[in-house]
């Protein structure tokens, strides 16, 4: 999410001994109504998804609503940063009315001591009422939790003690941590090693009662500061790109971290202190991919727990399909998995909403994970959507689990009519080490076998990466040998997501590709192999597929340029920003129907591979 803050005003009814920001007196030209609105429009034309309104303190304008109106109507959420001291259950109301997101209040303290620290006596009790009123409103509300030397005492029960005081009105969205690098009595700032234990503490009570703690994304130690088995990875929520940061640098540990490309390292405020003590790079991949969340865990549950995309057409139409994600965690490691699979499950009633929804308006649903079949509540999702919809259930899987006859089985018997296998490769010693998961190969043959003798629709999908894409060939005989009947699918690795590497060692060229696809797909055609996958996201641009010269043209290997001018128009936003046009996608009459490339791809081998398409004559 783009976010932009917008500054409101200088002054505060607080002097909190931390802040920097705080001004005496306001500048009329800055503080006045046009300027600030303004500014909101200046960040609105930039992009911004979401728009901060900070101070000083906001709440001291009288003009607030309107100009959260002006920014919720520009078609951003609002955020509010304040102390909400000044906030009773009229005027929180009214903010909500005006557009009003969420409300992130600044509280670092558990009981009147904080006054002290805020030079504002009364504030805390005054702080929560103002949270009481929000949450009273139905603003989202998360607390901002400042660690210094002198709040350190005042926050290791903050969590049972808001939960105490506030359940029976509302339940609060968050604890954000902040550990500034600056303040006006630089004695009271926290060196990162000495904050490590209580941050973890003040987590440890907030699991307790159910409260979310997340570090802020701007201030904030580094993940390398917290040792290795200290369980910290969810405070965080790292991006590719995130390296690039103002006033933040790298030192010599920073080398060996797989985070290089998305964290920015230390505050250079920090560095001028004295070199960080402690430095734990992270080095295996397990913890990156926990550490790489867009925003928060629950926004990235929301973004990637349904989506939807393109399959093949029916009677002529092309078929909607909804992808519900019925849990993360998977038996298998693929490096190239583009699921967060660190991510706890969605919320049932979310699934079941979701599931209900696709399947109530002819969508397709496919029920994937992570690897669904782990999901306690999987047939009850299977029989949900078949009542539902008008179409037997896709199911996303590795089978490992389905060589045990109960289970897919009664898979079948509940609605599944076909099944989107992972195999990705032929021998176990190719599968297991993309896999990452020893073993799991014979296991994935017992229930890829189960699954046919049960008369079930098998589409077996391979991933071409670096390790596998010279077995294609023998993948095609492989598969055909044992399952006749089924569907060899055929995806590209795809770096999209940013728990996928952009490595070349994870993500061959095309063209290196393209020679060993061809034959492959000469192999099926001999056989009467169906292959397909090539028009849908995870496929490749339809101008790379290669073209099959066997005499026979009755399978997808022998006409798949040819069926892809038969593809519906794409519709607007599928593609989910993840793909780049490159200047031979103008002119292709593919240009429509294809995809084109996938972003990641193109940072690490660029687009010249593309080539337009003729119209079909």
């Amino acid at each position: 999410m783009r976010t932009e803050r917008v500054v409101t005003n200088l002054t505060c009814n607080q002097n909190c001994t931390w802040c920097t920001q705080r001004s005496a007196r306001d500048v009329p030209a800055f503080v006045a109504g046009a300027a600030v609105g303004a500014r909101i429009d200046e960040a609105l034309a930039k992009g911004a998804e979401e728009i901060v309104l900070t101070g000083g303190e906001p709440s001291l304008r009288r003009d607030l609503a309107a100009l959260i109106t002006r920014a919720a109507r520009g078609g951003a959420s609002v955020a509010l940063e304040t102390n909400a001291t000044l906030l009773d259950d009229a005027r929180a109301l009214a903010l909500r009315e005006a557009g009003l997101s969420l409300a992130r209040v600044n509280l670092a303290g558990v009981d009147a001591r904080l006054d002290a620290c805020t030079r504002d006596e009364g504030g805390f009790a005054r702080t929560l009422r103002g949270v009481e009123a929000l949450l009273r409103a139905g603003v989202k509300t998360e607390l901002a939790v400042t660690l210094l030397r002198s709040t350190l005492e005042l926050v290791p029960e903050l969590p049972r003690v808001l939960v105490q005081r506030l359940e029976p009105i509302g339940r609060l969205e968050a604890l954000v941590l902040l550990v500034p690098t600056s303040a006006p009595e630089p004695a009271d700032l926290l060196r990162y090693e000495d904050a490590v234990g209580p941050i973890l503490a003040l987590d440890a009570c907030a699991r307790e009662v159910g409260l979310t703690v997340r570090l802020s994304s701007d201030v904030r130690p580094p993940p390398c500061v917290f040792a290795p088995r200290s369980r910290a990875a969810h405070l965080f929520a790292l991006t590719r790109g995130g390296a690039r940061r103002p006033g933040h640098r790298h030192v010599p540990a920073c080398e060996a971290c797989n985070l290089v490309d998305r964290c920015a390292g230390f505050d250079e405020a920090y560095l001028a202190r004295g070199d960080p003590r402690e430095v734990h790079p992270i080095v295996d991949d397990r913890t990156r991919r926990r550490l790489s969340i867009v925003d928060s865990v629950a926004e990235q549950i929301r973004r990637e727990f349904l989506t939807f995309g393109r399959s093949e057409k029916t009677a002529g139409e092309p078929v909607e399909e909804a992808i519900v994600r019925v849990q993360f965690h998977c038996n298998q490691a693929c490096r190239f998995c583009f699921v967060s699979t660190h991510l706890p499950a969605p919320d049932d009633a979310a699934i079941r909403a979701a599931i209900v929804a696709a399947a109530g308006r002819g969508a397709r649903v496919v029920l994937s994970g992570g690897e669904p079949t782990l999901s306690p509540r999987l047939l009850d999702y299977v029989r949900l959507a078949r009542a539902h919809g008008p179409h037997p259930v896709t199911l996303e899987t590795n089978a490992v689990r389905l060589g045990e006859p109960s289970l897919a089985q009664a898979l079948v018997d509940a609605g599944v009519g076909v099944t989107f296998v992972s195999l990705h490769g032929c021998r176990a010693e190719i599968s297991d080490a993309i896999t990452e998961a020893p073993g799991t190969f014979d296991k994935t043959l017992a229930g890829i076998d189960r699954l046919a003798a049960l008369g079930v629709t098998l589409v077996l999908n391979f991933v071409i990466c670096e390790r596998n894409y010279r077995e294609l060939e023998a993948q095609v005989a492989f598969v055909h040998a044992r399952w006749p009947g089924a569907l060899l699918n055929i995806s590209f690795v795809a770096p999209s997501a940013d728990v996928v590497p952009q490595e070349r060692s994870l993500v061959p060229r095309y063209s290196d590709v393209r020679p060993y696809l061809a034959r492959a797909l000469e192999r099926a055609a001999e056989l009467g192999l169906a292959v397909g996958g090539f028009e849908n996201m995870s496929g490749l641009p339809l101008c790379l597929v290669p073209t099959s010269t066997a005499p026979d043209a009755t399978n997808a290997t022998n006409s798949t340029i040819a069926r892809a001018f038969e593809l519906g128009d794409l519709p607007e936003g599928l593609d989910r920003g993840e793909f780049v046009r490159a200047d031979a996608c103008r002119a292709c009459a593919l240009g429509a129907k294809c995809y084109g490339l996938r972003r990641g791809y193109a940072e690490i081998w660029g687009t010249s591979e593309l080539r337009a398409v003729e119209a079909k004559t």
